[in-house]
């Protein structure tokens, strides 16, 4: 008798397969019949216990069955000579169905472990277990636009609009006040005029500077590179 621990088998092949291993079989050299004896034992377990056995099952106890008595009667050749086991093998088709199985639930068992790796990086969504029935309220799709534009409308009217100031900075305005400095100093120096200045009016003040030495108001020197532009009026 042999000790049965009923498990959840998901057809023949795998009560075949979790026997072979079990027992430590090679599977190219099932011995067939002590795998048909076990495996008969665990169908009359699943009997004893009231458990639905799919015909699936019941079809393997025959196809084994007669894979048995094959490899225990003698076959004989067209001529007539007795053939040996290796000669026609009748566990062969079973075999390579098995090899075939053992592959798929490889790949069955990898892609298990996978899906459990990635359980730990993704989380399912949670269960809404407890809906509240009040918040299911039979609104339609144009009733929700018309509740947004009434919500968009609301917030523009309570936004304050935002002016920008244009400057009003010409070269005209930095040419005179330039010769209005040159007035009270006859020398000034560039940087201190550039003092307090916005990034806008420096610029427009440098662009004033060179029109005023093209039209030979001032002359401009500078000493040393990066060093600090001397103005002088050339005005009598």
């Amino acid at each position: 008798m042999y000790n049965i621990k009923i498990e959840s088998f998901e057809g023949p092949f795998d009560l075949l397969f979790h026997l072979i291993e079990k027992n430590e079989i090679d599977i190219k050299d099932i011995p067939i019949a002590s795998v048909f004896d076990q495996y008969m034992e665990y169908l009359k377990a699943m009997q004893e216990m009231d458990l639905d056995i799919a015909t699936e099952f019941i079809l393997m106890a025959a196809t084994l069955l007669e894979i048995k008595s094959s490899m225990l009667l003698p076959k004989q050749n067209a001529e007539g000579q007795q053939m040996t086991i290796a000669d026609a093998d009748p566990r062969e088709e079973l075999v390579e169905k098995l090899i075939e199985y053992k592959k798929y639930k490889s790949i069955a068992n990898r892609l298990k472990d996978l899906n459990t790796l990635g359980t730990k990086f993704f989380r399912d969504e949670p269960e809404i277990k407890y809906v509240d029935k009040s918040l299911c309220l039979n609104y339609s799709a144009i009733d929700l636009k018309k509740a947004y534009m009434k919500i968009l409308q609301k917030s523009n009217n309570n936004v304050m609009p935002i002016r920008y100031a244009k400057d009003q900075i010409t070269i005209d305005d930095k040419i005179k006040e330039i010769l209005k400095k040159l007035i009270v100093t006859p020398v000034i120096k560039f940087g201190d005029f550039l003092k307090n200045l916005r990034k806008l009016e420096k610029i427009v003040s440098f662009v004033a500077l060179l029109e005023l030495i093209k039209l030979n108001k001032v002359a401009a020197e500078q000493k040393k590179t990066f060093g600090d532009i001397i103005i002088k009026s050339l005005k009598r």
